[in-house]
C-alpha cells in the first residue's frame, strides 16, 4: 500500500508540474504597418485593404531562469484592390486570401515578480492559402463580374522571416496578460505585381499583440 501510495503522489506531483510548466491560451492584436505596399500610375493603382486585426491559439513552455518558449498561430484576412481607369476600361478587381503565421519565439522576464517586462527572439513561418479575386468590369452600362480561385499578383505560398518583440507581462495566480510589440522581416514576397511593380508584400511588419494564457 505504502508502495502504490507513493506512485500515486510521484504521479501526482509529476502532473502538478507539468500543469505549471506549460501555459495556453489566445493571443490578438492590432497590425501596426500595412500588409502591402502601394502604388499609382497613369492609368491603374493598386489600394490595401487588410482587415486590421490578428487572432489565434498560443502555447508557452516554462523554463528555469527566467526562460520560455512560446508557439502562436495567428491568422490575418489580407486582402487589396486594383483599379484601371482607362478611357475604354472601367475594372475593379479585388482579391482576397488567408494568412497564418506562426511564431516560435524564445522570451526572457527581464525581472522576476507579477509585472515582468520581457524580451522575445526567434522566426515566424507564413502560409498564405484562400486566394481568391472578383473582377468587376464595366461593359454597355453594365457590370460583369467573374471569380478566380487565384491572382497573378500571387507570388509564393510560405514564407519565414525574422521576429524581435518585447513588453511587459502581468501576472495574477495562473493567469498571465502580456501586451508587448513585434516587428518581423520576412525573408520575400509573398504577392508582387508582375508587370509594374505597383504591389508588393511589406517585408517589414509591426504587429501591437496581446495574449492571455493560464
Amino acid at each position: 500500500m505504502n508502495l502504490i501510495r507513493t506512485l500515486s503522489l510521484t504521479g501526482c506531483a509529476a502532473l502538478c508540474l507539468n500543469a505549471q510548466s506549460v501555459s495556453v491560451g489566445v493571443r490578438g492584436g492590432v497590425p501596426i504597418t500595412d500588409a502591402f505596399e502601394t502604388a499609382r500610375g497613369n492609368t491603374a493603382a493598386y489600394a490595401t485593404n487588410t482587415k486590421r486585426y490578428l487572432v489565434g491559439p498560443a502555447v508557452r513552455f516554462n523554463l528555469p531562469a527566467r526562460f520560455s518558449l512560446e508557439i502562436d498561430a495567428l491568422y490575418k484576412r489580407l486582402g487589396y484592390q486594383y483599379d484601371q481607369f482607362a478611357p475604354t476600361l472601367d475594372a475593379t478587381t479585388k482579391t482576397v486570401a488567408n494568412s497564418w503565421e506562426f511564431p516560435v519565439l524564445g522570451q526572457f522576464a527581464i525581472l522576476p515578480g507579477p509585472i515582468t517586462p520581457f524580451l522575445e527572439l526567434g522566426a515566424s513561418f507564413r502560409h498564405i492559402s484562400g486566394v481568391k479575386q472578383i473582377r468587376s468590369v464595366a461593359t454597355a452600362g453594365n457590370r460583369i463580374n467573374t471569380e478566380l480561385n487565384s491572382a497573378p499578383e500571387f507570388n509564393k505560398r510560405s514564407d519565414i522571416g525574422f521576429v524581435f518583440g518585447g513588453g511587459v507581462e502581468f501576472r495574477a495566480g495562473r493567469l498571465r496578460i502580456s501586451p508587448g510589440l513585434r516587428y518581423t522581416r520576412w525573408g520575400s514576397e509573398n504577392f508582387r505585381d508582375p508587370v509594374n511593380s505597383f504591389l508588393r508584400t511589406n517585408r517589414n511588419q509591426g504587429d501591437f499583440v496581446i495574449g492571455l494564457l493560464f
